[in-house]
């Protein structure tokens, strides 16, 4: 017992530690990811309860973060445009109808801004319409009056399919029709990409490097992996094809969201393991 209780005591100072001392000074972009944001459906690993958004935004803005678009972060590291103080970045994968329906009304509301990374496959149009099994998607028509004031988009593949399980010559294809079918539907985009399933290839360095030559041939000059941890600041000596997200769930109390915000989320489930 006496071997479980050391590193568990020692985790916990280093935990209040770095809470009390290093959070406030430790200078990083968050960029927090969500999926669906839903007023009726029952919160799980992809849906965040409009609720708990709405808790989000208000510590948000009660902790004096500023919310950042996908272009003031390009801005700032290509041309030195200065960052808000405390900026956070708010982004939401594949294009969730209830993006438009429970979370764009939030987002006016506090006065927010969000980015969407949008799987161009799934726009509901009417030569795209019906259900999915991935869930309801946003009409094109939604798509394009979110992106007029509140929302920028990024992109996030054709139909939503994994490059770990893709050729090159697939993935090269897959971006083609992704920017392609956004440029047809009129749907503006920001040249950063989320890489579906957060498979970005960690473990086959040869194929990562020729997906980033992929990228790079589309014009894409920004990704976005999941790592859980911050983007450090400045963010010019990060690789600019592995920047980091961090993950909110449904499951998520206010504190786990509390130090997700900080960096410290990776430490709060280390410590949910050990105790179990």
């Amino acid at each position: 017992m006496v071997y479980l209780i050391i590193p568990v005591a020692i985790l916990v100072i280093t935990f209040i530690l770095m809470y009390l001392y290093a959070g406030p000074f430790y200078k990083g972009l968050p960029v927090l990811v969500y999926h669906k944001i839903s007023s009726t459906k029952k919160p799980d690993f992809l849906t965040v309860s409009a609720s708990s958004m709405r808790e989000h935004l208000e510590y948000i803005n009660r902790k004096g973060y500023n919310t950042i678009f996908l272009s003031d972060m390009i801005d700032y590291i290509e041309k030195g445009t200065p960052l808000p103080p405390k900026p956070i970045m708010i982004t939401l994968d594949d294009g969730f109808r209830d993006n438009y329906t429970d979370l764009y009304p939030l987002l006016k509301e506090f006065n927010c801004k969000a980015n969407i990374f949008i799987v161009a496959g799934f726009v509901q149009t009417p030569d795209n319409l019906g259900p999915r099994t991935e869930g309801e998607f946003m009409l094109v028509e939604e798509a394009k009056d979110l992106c007029s004031e509140r929302v920028q988009y990024g992109l996030h593949t054709m139909y939503h399919k994994s490059y770990h399980h893709m050729t090159l010559e697939e993935i090269d294809e897959d971006m083609r029709q992704s920017k392609q079918r956004l440029d047809e539907l009129g749907i503006p985009y920001q040249p950063v990409f989320a890489y579906s399933f957060a498979a970005h290839m960690s473990h086959e360095p040869v194929k990562q490097k020729a997906v980033f030559g992929i990228l790079k041939k589309y014009g894409v000059r920004y990704a976005f992996k999941v790592g859980d941890r911050l983007n450090k600041i400045s963010m010019q000596r990060m690789n600019p094809f592995l920047l980091n997200r961090l993950t909110i769930t449904g499951s998520y109390n206010m504190f786990k969201f509390r130090m997700a915000t900080i960096g410290f989320i990776r430490i709060v489930q280390r410590f949910e393991r050990i105790m179990k």
